[in-house]
């Protein structure tokens, strides 16, 4: 089977929010196995949802990391999502860049390579629930499953080794106020404003982490985002409750992460209001022995990811690097047949270097 036959399959399954989680880790585990791979599936009985590992029988110089699940179908689609249509070198599919492709790229050079001539070993690991919430890689981390130095995150790049990702603090704020009517308000006790006067302490705040730059990313500084304000019932009631979501990209954990954690705290004990974390991951940048060889064998120099991958839970010499254009979460999403074959020759090229 080519990458283009693999894909085809893997697109016909509707992993939407990991619908038909089971159906692909079938499909998946059916391959490997055909080639000869040990694999083990494991069930999070709270999600309801399975991660899959799999292996060559020597131990593995390199393993392969990406995630099942699309997001949903967008409007303004001019094929049939779950069908993979080659159309003036381009294919479309639901999944086929974001990242699908990938995957289908990774399994592809297995029907190339003699493993049993390999002298280290492959490994992969397919996860669920990457667009939301990265169960799937959670649930990697917590079974304790061992990984080797180097990391491939299949995502799409458009062949471009990306090194290095922002980091990533998310807060669920809840401020609370007294309810009263507008025109007899309580000092202090306005839900909606103690929230834009912190908020404004947050934007000056935000202008000062602008201060340091780093190259590696396309934005080079930290930024903050106000994603949702919930709060307030009526024109002429003062609001008693007032939720507002707030994320950070951080370009340098090691040195931006705390300060951001203790300014955030700090300011809040000025209102009665609580807040959860609802996601800490750190930034990284690598600069390793696998980063010089995909930049020699794709001509590209290594960039930072925009957004957050899987790449960000795990250790080691990681580099994400998948076929393109990057068309994720757009309506026709595609990539080009020419990228696809490109990147399994990639994939291959790295498993030989690694592992031969």
């Amino acid at each position: 089977m080519t990458a283009k036959d693999i894909l085809r399959d893997l697109v016909a399954i509707d992993t939407i929010k990991d619908r038909c989680n089971k159906e692909i880790m079938d499909y998946i585990e059916n391959f490997l196995c055909g080639k000869g791979l040990t694999v083990e599936r494991y069930l999070n009985w709270e999600t309801g949802k399975e991660v899959l590992t799999a292996s060559t029988e020597k131990e593995p110089a390199v393993c392969f990391i990406g995630h099942t699940d699309t997001v949903s179908v967008t409007e303004g689609w001019n094929t049939d999502p779950f069908a993979l249509t080659e159309k003036d070198g381009f294919l479309y599919g639901l999944g086929a860049c974001d990242m699908k492709g990938g995957i289908a790229a990774a399994l592809a050079t297995l029907e190339n390579i003699d493993i049993s001539q390999l002298t280290k070993g492959i490994q992969f690991i397919w996860t669920y629930d990457e667009e939301i919430m990265f169960n799937g890689i959670k649930d990697i981390l917590n079974l304790g499953i061992k990984m080797p130095d180097n990391v491939i995150i299949c995502e799409p790049t458009n062949l471009i080794p990306r090194v290095g990702s922002k980091g990533l603090l998310e807060y669920i704020i809840t401020f609370r106020g007294v309810t009263t009517h507008s025109s007899a308000p309580i000092d202090g006790k306005n839900s909606n404003k103690n929230a834009v006067s912190f908020l404004k302490d947050m934007m000056d705040f935000e202008e000062k982490l602008r201060d340091q730059r780093y190259k590696l990313f396309d934005v080079p500084y930290t930024t903050m985002n106000i994603g949702i304000i919930e709060g307030g019932e009526a024109i002429n009631k003062v609001p008693d409750k007032t939720v507002v979501y707030l994320d950070f990209r951080i370009s340098d954990s090691l040195a931006q992460h705390r300060l951001i954690k203790e300014t955030v705290e700090d300011r809040l004990s000025q209102y009665d209001a609580s807040f959860e974390i609802i996601n800490d991951v750190e930034s990284f940048a690598n600069n390793g022995s696998l980063v010089d060889f995909f930049e020699k064998i794709t001509g590209e120099k290594g960039r930072a990811f925009v957004g957050l991958s899987e790449a960000s839970f795990v250790a080691g010499d990681r580099v994400v690097m998948g076929p393109g254009p990057v068309t994720a979460h757009e309506a026709n999403e595609r990539i080009s047949a020419e990228s696809l074959e490109k990147t399994e020759k990639i994939y291959r090229e790295v498993i030989i270097h690694l592992c031969r």
